[in-house]
């Protein structure tokens, strides 16, 4: 028959050919945007725009709520330098300076390793709205630096040849912390959903606020928390497409506000612009892959990748070096003459003495760019699994990078004493790493990060 066929169109004319080929690919078309679009119609909401719901008469769904445990390790590995001035032929670290000015001197190597565990709670409120809660208990966290090699204490521009020229010790090994960390509330709204309407995008909103529950870290004692308030607002949209495909698009946004329990202080107006951690602002894109449903036992793997920029504005931070610069096994302490872990261009404590750093110290503006790939399987209605692997970097930028303080009368610069006898310092400037020529810089960043994850619905 298909012969007949062929030799059948071969005396038909061209015209005549054109149009039946046309009906046919017409038709071809015609039954793959019914299948695009009928046969989703049914299936459920892929992981990045799934928002559980409550009192849905249309599906027969009074009520929704899911358990989720995750189990993730960070490691992160960095380098650290300082900016130094240098003269042609002088030798820096393993290096010699090819010309003259200021230069980053490969300092230390830096390596971090946190392993958390996250118990997700998710309530359907509503027609496409959910309520979720997040309980961090962190196992461990710890991390340490050392000299990167051709790197000792005899030609560091960390470690002087006194206890009075050292910034702070190396190698250093961190306090071992663990305990319960910074819980998040959260509340999405998906005011358009492709799984009831088609004719429309699945477009969730929703907000996430971070609270300073955990123990702040501090250099006495053991906590986790980070002792500030996080608040992000989002936006995520997908469409699913071809019956597999599901594109996803996000925008976020992190507001930050120091809490009293941290070390994110107002010190007063000499302070300056310097004292909550970074805003943020970023952007997600990704594709979700359905390769396998039977939607009506609710079954289906997901396999989903995605890139990630972030853009982090200035503000005080928990660096690499925040507690290595505050700790009491320092070499550099006031008993010795050392001045470069205390605030000595700004006015001394209600002691009289000068006042030590906390470590925490003025970041500037930085990128991250970040990328995952990630695999849920739902074998059963009630049961999921998921894995995830995901890499990130960061742009280089200065650790330390504080003003020197504020003009108050206008004259003169910063000042110890102005006009009105004021001293205009900024109390969380640290002479010794602020001062223009002798910052400490991250060179470079790379975190990598698994996680798996078992989730139970009803």
């Amino acid at each position: 028959m298909a012969m007949a066929n062929e030799a059948t169109n071969q005396h038909l004319p061209l015209a005549a050919l054109r149009r039946l080929l046309a009906g046919r690919v017409s038709g071809l078309l015609a039954l793959a945007l019914v299948g695009a679009v009928a046969l989703p119609r049914a299936a459920h909401a892929v992981e990045t725009t799934d928002v559980l719901d409550a009192f849905d008469d249309q599906n027969n769904d009074p009520f929704d709520m899911a358990l989720r445990v995750r189990f993730q390790n960070e490691s992160r590995n960095a380098t650290i330098g300082r900016e130094t001035r240098c003269l042609v032929g002088d030798s820096i670290g393993a290096g010699l300076c090819s010309s003259s000015g200021n230069v980053y001197a490969r300092e230390l190597k830096y390596q971090r390793s946190k392993n958390t565990m996250f118990v997700d709670a998710r309530f359907g409120l509503y027609k496409d709205v959910e309520f979720y809660v997040t309980f961090p208990f962190v196992t461990s966290d710890k991390w340490q630096h050392d000299f990167v090699d051709g790197v000792d204490r005899t030609n560091s521009t960390i470690y002087g040849a006194k206890d009075s020229e050292v910034l702070f010790k190396a190698p250093y090994n961190s306090v071992a912390r663990s305990g319960f960390g910074d819980m998040s509330f959260g509340l999405k709204w998906s005011p358009y959903n492709y799984y009831r309407d088609p004719t429309h995008p699945t477009w969730v909103f929703g907000f996430e606020l971070k609270v300073p529950s955990g123990q702040a870290m501090k250099v006495d004692n053991s906590g986790v928390g980070e002792g500030f308030y996080d608040l992000q607002l989002y936006s995520t949209i997908s469409r699913r497409a071809l019956t597999i495909f599901e594109p996803f698009f996000n925008l976020h946004g992190n507001f930050r506000f120091g809490s009293d329990s941290g070390l994110f202080k107002n010190y007063g107006p000499t302070q300056g612009r310097d004292v909550d951690p970074g805003n943020q602002i970023g952007s997600q894109f990704g594709l979700t892959i359905v390769p396998w449903e039977d939607i009506k036992e609710d079954k289906r793997i997901e396999i989903e990748g995605g890139f990630g920029m972030d853009y982090i504005f200035r503000g005080r931070e928990y660096t690499e070096i925040w507690e290595a610069l505050a700790s009491a096994d320092n070499p550099c302490q006031a008993a010795t003459g050392c001045v470069n872990t205390t605030h000595s261009a700004s006015s001394p404590g209600a002691d009289g003495k000068l006042t030590q750093t906390d470590g925490i110290t003025t970041v500037e503006p930085y990128g991250r760019f970040a990328g995952w790939a990630a695999v849920h399987y739902q074998p059963i209605k009630y049961f999921q699994i998921s894995a995830k692997v995901g890499w990130m970097r960061e742009t280089a930028h200065f650790l330390t990078n504080a003003d020197p303080g504020v003009d108050l009368d206008k004259k003169n610069g910063v000042e110890a004493k102005n006009s009105n006898n004021t001293n205009e310092f900024s109390p969380v400037y640290l002479p010794s790493v602020d001062t223009i020529g002798q910052r400490i810089r991250l060179l470079d960043a790379s975190n990598t990060l698994l996680m798996i994850s078992v989730t139970g619905k009803y």
